[in-house]
């Protein structure tokens, strides 16, 4: 064999060495899934197979949300290996990608799907079972309509700012507020509409708050802004703020515009009263004088009916360990004062501010 045979046998082996090479370097395809994050069922997880898969109120649909604001034939979704194809079937009120109607759309990992008023998580990565778990996790702490916090949340980092702020002997406000009327809008403009304010008014205001402040959607049309560090002067400024900024931009929904104001209640830690040290507790444990259950009106309260049975075992779970039961019941009270402050504003009238 001569020396330019031998040289062109060399090469055919290398290179066959090299296309071996890349063919067991190949990533496996990513598995993927819809995850239910606000609406019926959360927290259920979807599977998508190879194939074509109907999403809709119908029994035969392989994706059934059984609900009024769902048609019966709503959209389908196509796996393919190049990806995940979602197309809306003419339905009533239309399939939103992260907010947007869309007729057609190609789905990315972490994309929001809203079908009628149920709003689906798209997942799709090497380890599927891992993010569906993180994402169960993170439900626990934010609202999946207007990706807020939760009620849950805000209550617990209250407990843990109120023992900052009473320990240091720093400011702090707690802004409640409520869309005006909004059982009015929804009877008026749908459910739908409803949502899509709160989804709306979720996102301008997580864009204009500090990163310490603690936002979060506490039940129907009421949030409640937690604010260390600053005293009533301030709140009473930063609640005019806010009042602005939903005067800003008008609300709307499939083109049709809503008009929404906002009716604010603030307290701050100085006005409430907290017991002192002596009269703590152990963290988990009640105090012989501690009010007997269900006769705090507030729907954070421990016995308030919750679809979570330990949704609010603050002391097993709080992070630091150290919460006593004069925290708990002086965050209670400044959610409280915060609430009936805010029934006296909207009592006045609409957008308005008491302090």
């Amino acid at each position: 064999m001569d020396d330019e045979e031998k040289s062109r046998v060399n090469l055919r082996r290398k290179t066959v060495v090299t296309v071996i090479s890349k063919i067991g370097d190949r990533r496996p395809k990513a598995d993927a899934c819809l995850v239910v994050i606000y609406g019926q069922q959360l927290g259920t997880k979807h599977a998508l197979k190879a194939g074509e898969m109907i999403v809709g109120r119908s029994s035969q649909a392989q994706l059934q949300i059984d609900h009024e604001s769902v048609s019966r034939r709503h959209a389908r979704i196509v796996l393919t290996e190049s990806g995940v194809l979602l197309a809306d079937l003419g339905s009533t009120n239309g399939t939103y990608v992260n907010d947007e109607p869309i007729t057609e759309r190609t789905l990315a990992h972490g994309d929001l799907l809203k079908v009628g008023r149920t709003i689906l998580k798209y997942l799709s990565t090497d380890n599927i079972e891992a993010a569906y778990y993180e994402e169960i996790h993170r439900l626990t702490t934010i609202d999946g309509l207007t990706r807020c916090f939760n009620a849950r949340y805000v209550r617990e980092a209250l407990i843990r700012e109120v023992s900052r702020a009473t320990r240091y002997s720093r400011p702090l406000s707690v802004l409640m507020f409520d869309v005006d009327d909004f059982a009015r809008i929804n009877e008026e403009y749908g459910h739908l509409a409803g949502d899509a304010i709160l989804a709306q008014l979720g996102k301008r205001l997580s864009r204009r708050v500090r990163r310490e402040d603690i936002l979060a959607r506490t039940g129907g049309g009421e949030f409640a802004l937690v604010t260390p560090e600053v005293d009533k002067h301030g709140a009473v400024r930063l609640g005019e703020r806010v009042l602005r900024i939903i005067g800003e931009t008008a609300f709307g929904f499939d083109d049709v515009q809503i008009p929404v104001t906002l009716s604010i209640g603030i307290a701050t830690v100085n006005e409430i009263m907290i017991p002192d040290a002596e009269f703590e507790t152990s963290p988990g444990q009640k105090p012989k004088d501690t009010p007997p259950e269900g006769t705090l009106s507030d729907p954070f309260h421990p016995s308030a009916p919750s679809s979570s049975t330990s949704e609010f075992s603050l002391f097993e779970n709080s992070r630091s360990g150290e919460v006593v039961e004069r925290f708990h019941a002086a965050s209670d009270q400044l959610l409280q004062l915060g609430r009936q402050r805010l029934a006296q504003a909207k009592s006045d009238g609409k957008g308005r501010l008491i302090a």
